[in-house]
């Protein structure tokens, strides 16, 4: 009974992840190959046209244990949005040296998922999403080929977490 309510749980924690748009595809997949002491904090698909790629990001639990914790409401966030955002930048451009201008799309404050969120109490993260600020550059096949690039994960203590590309054509 409790491993079917585990996986009825992960089931719906996947169905509400998953949210289509700009067509992107942000999902909790199955992980990739990885070491035994990380986790998958995040995946990002994207598909248009001939155009897809797949990124994984990892975050060893060493890592997470030191993580700084905040409950959402006492304090402010311990890495402001700015701050957060600025070390990401350039790694997006790094990333895409082509695109000469950047725009923040989103920035959304995410805690860890269920499954991890009692070994790792309060441990938040940034899920950044960069987009070209010119309109002709967000249909440029280097930036389509690209897309999950864009997205940049920061952790509270203002590491910018590796991308893992599973796959990209």
């Amino acid at each position: 009974m409790k491993t079917l309510l585990k996986a009825a749980m992960v089931s719906a924690s996947i169905f509400t992840m998953g949210a289509v748009c700009q067509a992107q595809v942000y999902s909790s997949f199955s992980p990739g190959p990885h070491r035994a002491d990380e986790i998958q904090l995040w995946g990002c698909s994207y598909e248009s046209g001939s155009y897809s790629s797949y990124a994984e990001w990892y975050i060893s639990t060493n890592t997470l244990a030191k993580q700084v914790h905040w409950d959402g409401l006492s304090t402010e966030v311990p890495l402001s949005t700015r701050k957060a955002c600025a070390l990401a930048l350039p790694h997006v451009r790094e990333a895409i040296p082509t695109i000469q201008s950047w725009s923040v799309d989103s920035v959304l404050i995410r805690r860890l998922s269920m499954d991890y969120i009692d070994l790792f109490p309060d441990v938040w993260y940034y899920q950044i999403i960069f987009t070209p600020s010119a309109p002709e550059d967000r249909i440029r096949a280097d930036y389509q080929a690209n897309y999950c690039a864009a997205t940049q994960i920061v952790l509270m203590d203002g590491t910018v977490l590796p991308q893992t590309v599973q796959k990209k054509k």
